[in-house]
């Protein structure tokens, strides 16, 4: 589909200047459906008229234009219709096969005048209906003077609530990257935006209706190649518009999306106006109440984040058979080992590499990342609870707020560890947990439990199977299939035996599904 979207056109020296792109449009065979886009306000202007059913306007039943508006190439749509002052009707007929002509079995009366769809210039042309639908609309329809003062029947044409079908050329002026795009951005952030080529947020939004997004009040939206953010500004506007739930998934790798794509949604979602970087007002009641409530910035670790954070654990005698001389001999052992060894052996457990050690408080696992634009890096938490609802593929339904505790032990008679008192919930306590539950892709319920660990592991067990108990997921009707916790545990003893949940540590699928390659 060409846009226009720069109409003084590309300035050169040779060739055409351009002034068009082309967004494409793809969909399953028989299940994708173009959708269809508003009328503009001129054109709702001309349907003043409003009956029971919809706005209208009248227009004259015969039909013109091209060949097909001719009786002789659709003869059903050419016969007498009898109108005696602001009252018509159909006469008896039955379709002459042979003759391709309708034989009239109801003469006219008297009083009644008979039309036919023969233009001013004598052609027989055609009625928009064929008799039997004309029949069903008669009430539609309207006896009226035309410009020459004859007699001529009009029909309600009425305004389509569904839109119009997009034309296979578009040129509104909303269209131009330079006033809706560049300008939008300069408007947004001054002019310290450094963004080239942005497009249209009229261009986007009317590909995003195009697409079915105007009658899909809780669509998504996904641009894998994001840019300046302008897709997830248009469906703020067009839920804006009509107060739809429609959500957005953008993908970007390059440095701007932190200096112009996450600042441009920040400042939308506050108001829709700006200028030179400031505010032009504040958002309505109504805008804010349509605006995004959370926005979530996922950031991937990247291939040279992954290798700075690779430590290497080689002991003294190691280095010593690597430095001796028959490592550097031609049968290139050390070339071997480090092309084949190095990362299974001196680097397990390296941070990007997937410490399950540090699994012992999900809340501290770090990464020296790279900040965009430069050399320097910092350490960022990384979140291990989210990283793995993706891993397993997780419908997330809930995530409970963390909570904290703490509990004193003592021995008993027989000298095993046991809990004193009852489990206190404290904002101070050693013992944090977080739950997450949803649905895996196989249709398995389940139930993700993270904690902090103290490095006691009776200890930590007690206190997680008193915690488990009192929120009654070892009851008999748990609602979950699959249970997943960090950390050693005996959970399982806490099953009756009609109990049907099983219980999987998170470190060992974490790592299987990072790490392992299918059929291996």
């Amino acid at each position: 589909m060409p846009i226009k979207n720069n109409p003084a056109g590309r300035t050169g020296t040779v060739g055409f200047s351009v002034c068009h792109e082309y967004a494409l449009f793809y969909g399953l065979p028989g299940a994708a459906r173009i959708g269809r886009l508003e009328h503009s306000e001129g054109q709702k202007a001309r349907y003043k008229e409003r009956d029971d059913i919809s706005a209208f306007e009248w227009t004259n039943f015969r039909k013109h234009g091209g060949q097909n508006t001719y009786r002789l190439t659709r003869p059903r749509q050419f016969y007498p219709i009898y109108v005696e002052g602001e009252r018509l009707r159909l006469p008896a007929m039955e379709w002459d096969n042979g003759a391709r002509t309708w034989k009239v079995l109801d003469p006219p009366r008297a009083t009644e005048e008979t039309l036919l769809p023969i233009d001013e210039d004598g052609r027989e042309r055609i009625w928009d209906f064929v008799v039997e639908t004309t029949r069903k609309n008669i009430p539609h329809l309207r006896v009226r003077k035309d410009s020459r003062g004859h007699s001529a029947i009009y029909r309600k044409w009425r305004l389509n609530d569904e839109g119009l079908l997009p034309q296979t050329w578009w040129d509104k002026s909303e269209y131009s990257a330079a006033a809706y795009g560049t300008n939008l951005l300069a408007h947004l952030f001054g002019e310290t935006h450094k963004f080239a080529f942005p497009k249209s947020v009229h261009a986007v939004t009317d590909c995003l209706k195009v697409a079915g997004f105007r009658n899909n009040a809780e669509g998504v939206a996904l641009d894998y190649f994001a840019g300046s953010g302008t897709t997830g500004h248009a469906v703020i506007n067009l839920n804006r518009e009509d107060g739809g739930r429609r959500k957005f998934i953008l993908v970007e790798m390059g440095d701007y999306f932190d200096t112009v794509l996450l600042p441009r949604i920040k400042k939308v979602t506050f108001t829709p106006e700006w200028k030179d970087g400031k505010p032009k007002r504040l958002a309505t009641p109504e805008e804010a109440e349509r605006s995004p409530r959370i926005v979530k910035v996922v950031r991937l670790e990247s291939y040279e984040d992954a290798l700075n954070n690779l430590e290497i654990r080689r002991s003294d005698k190691q280095q010593l058979l690597l430095d001796g001389r028959e490592a550097q001999g031609a049968d290139g052992l050390r070339e071997q080992y480090v092309l084949r060894y190095l990362l299974d052996v001196e680097t397990r457990g390296s941070p990007s590499l997937l410490n399950v050690r540090a699994f012992t408080d999900p809340t501290a696992y770090k990464l020296k990342v790279k900040r965009p634009g430069s050399d320097e890096s910092r350490e960022v938490n990384v979140d291990l609870p989210e990283t793995f609802n993706w891993l397993i593929g997780l419908t997330v339904r809930h995530i409970a707020a963390p909570q904290t505790f703490s509990a004193a032990f003592e021995r008993d008679s027989e000298k095993r560890l046991r809990l004193k008192g009852r489990l206190r919930q404290e904002e101070d306590g050693p013992y944090w947990f977080r739950t997450v539950s949803g649905t895996t892709p196989d249709g398995r319920r389940t139930l993700v439990i993270w904690r902090k660990l103290t490095g006691q592991p009776e200890q930590d067990n007690l206190v997680l199977d008193e915690w488990f108990t009192k929120q009654g997921y070892s009851a008999k009707d748990s609602e979950f299939d699959l249970i997943y916790v960090n950390g050693g545990n005996n959970l399982e003893n806490l099953k009756s035996p009609d109990d049907l949940w099983k219980v999987r540590l998170i470190e060992e699928d974490f790592h299987r599904l990072m790490f392992e390659r299918e059929g291996e």
